[in-house]
């Protein structure tokens, strides 16, 4: 079908006639929910899920922080919880996007008081943040970003970290 083949080598999201095709708006490597190569949190079973169950932590000040996202359990349940959290960090190489664990986090809030300092289990770290402003460092063989970010008493705060290759 010469259209499809057209709108497929330019890689964006477009539906035509109930198919799924990839066209330029989307990156390269990303998945699609829900297709086999991304199961998404409602193509798992309840066993599935509860078998990527991750570890929910206590960091200093009693942060709850978790951090994971290697396997589709994994993935699936952070998705499942996210809400649960006010912060989300996601950690991935630069170009390209392929995702990066063991990143070294630390997160200061006013005066350099020191709220959370974890290494992440996987590319993804949520954690439950007191309302206000914060620091984090990021490091990554070597390579350390910088941000600041506030927390409002409502809604969340979603940042990512692109390390160069």
């Amino acid at each position: 079908m010469m259209i499809a083949s057209s709108l497929i080598k330019s890689r964006s999201l477009v539906l035509f006639a109930g198919a799924v095709l990839v066209s330029s708006a989307m990156p390269a490597g990303v998945a699609l929910a829900g297709t086999p190569e991304e199961p998404s949190i409602h193509s798992l079973t309840p066993a599935e899920v509860q078998s990527g169950a991750l570890t929910i932590e206590q960091g200093h000040e009693g942060v709850r922080y978790v951090s994971g996202g290697v396997g589709v359990e994994e993935r699936a349940w952070l998705a499942a919880h996210e809400s649960q959290f006010n912060t989300r960090l996601t950690f991935a190489v630069e170009p390209g996007g392929a995702f990066v664990s063991d990143v070294q986090v630390l997160i200061t809030a006013g005066q350099g008081k020191t709220v959370l300092k974890t290494t992440t289990n996987g590319p993804k770290l949520l954690a439950e943040l007191p309302a206000g402003s914060y620091e984090i460092q990021a490091t990554h063989d070597g390579q350390t970003l910088h941000r600041t970010f506030t927390v409002a008493s409502h809604g969340h705060v979603a940042l990512g970290f692109g390390f160069k290759n």
